[in-house]
C-alpha cells in the first residue's frame, strides 16, 4: 500500500525508521483473518440497515464497536482524525475504511484528477483509490455513483454526522509525525456481499470509474487496523510509505 507524498521524503524517515514501521505493520497484516473482518464488518453494516430507533450512524457504532472517529485539529496537519468516543482494545481491530472513486492504473483516465491530489492510495493489484471529496474528484465520484446509486457517497458531506457509514474517514488519517509511530496500517479488502445481503452495498463508499466484467464481483477498496490499543483522543496515524520501499528492495 503506497499513499502518494508531493515533495520530498521528510528527513526523519530514514531506512531504520522504515524498517521499524513495516516490521510492525507486517506483523499485524499477517495475523487478520479475512473472514472474521468481514464477519465484523456484515454486522456492522447489517446494523446500520436495519436500525428501527433514531439511533444515528455514531451511535451504532459505539455500541456495537466501543469506538467512534471525529475530526479535529491535527499534530501535523489542519485536520487530523481521532477517536473522540470508547477506545481500540488491541492491535488487528477495524478502525476505518478509505473511500473514494476506483481506478485501474495505466488503462482509467487519471491524470487530471491527480493533480495536486494528496489523496490517491496504491493498491498491490494496480488499483488506486481516490479520497479527494472536493474538486474533480468529487464531480468524478458523484459522475459514477449516479451510474451506480446503491453504493454510498454521504461521505462527501463535510458534516460526519450525515454519513450513512461512520468508518469512512480512512482519507483524513495523516502521515505520522516524526516523534512518533503509526497506529493504523492499510490493509486491502475486497467488499463482497452475496444475494441475501446485497443491500449492504449502500454502506461501502467507492465505486469504480469503469465498467468491469461481469465475472468480476465485489468492491475492492482499503481498511485500516489498528497496529496496538488506541485510547480516547487519540489522534490516528498511518505510514505513507509503508509497501514502496518494500518494492524497492525485492
Amino acid at each position: 500500500m503506497l499513499k502518494y507524498l508531493f515533495g520530498h521524503r521528510s528527513s526523519y524517515l530514514n531506512n531504520e525508521t522504515i524498517d521499524k514501521v513495516q516490521s510492525l505493520c507486517r506483523t499485524i497484516e499477517n495475523k487478520i483473518d479475512q473472514n472474521i473482518l468481514h464477519q465484523q464488518i456484515s454486522q456492522l453494516f447489517n446494523c446500520l440497515l436495519n436500525c428501527q430507533s433514531n439511533k444515528s450512524p455514531r451511535m451504532i457504532l459505539q455500541e456495537q464497536m466501543n469506538f467512534s472517529l471525529n475530526k479535529s485539529l491535527s499534530q501535523t496537519h489542519a485536520q487530523g482524525i481521532f477517536i473522540d468516543y470508547g477506545e481500540i482494545t488491541k492491535a488487528g481491530q477495524l478502525v476505518a475504511i478509505y473511500p473514494g472513486t476506483i481506478y485501474r492504473r495505466h488503462i482509467d483516465p487519471l491524470l487530471l484528477p491527480s493533480i495536486r491530489n494528496t489523496f490517491l492510495l496504491s493498491r498491490k493489484d494496480d488499483l488506486i483509490i481516490d479520497g479527494r471529496d472536493r474538486g474533480l474528484s468529487r464531480s468524478i465520484y458523484l459522475s459514477c455513483h449516479a451510474r451506480y446509486p446503491l453504493y454510498d457517497r454521504t461521505w462527501l458531506s463535510n458534516d460526519i454526522f450525515l454519513h450513512k457509514n461512520p468508518l469512512t474517514l480512512g482519507h483524513y488519517i495523516n502521515h505520522f509525525p516524526f516523534n512518533g509511530l503509526p497506529n493504523v496500517t492499510y490493509y486491502e479488502f475486497d467488499f463482497y456481499f452475496d444475494d441475501n445481503d446485497y443491500d449492504l452495498y449502500r454502506f461501502v463508499p467507492n465505486v469504480r470509474y469503469a465498467d468491469i466484467d461481469n465475472e468480476e464481483k465485489g468492491m475492492p477498496s482499503t481498511v485500516l487496523i489498528s497496529l496496538r490499543p488506541i485510547k480516547q483522543g487519540e489522534e490516528l496515524f498511518s505510514c505513507y510509505l509503508n509497501v514502496i520501499q518494500q518494492e524497492k528492495r525485492s
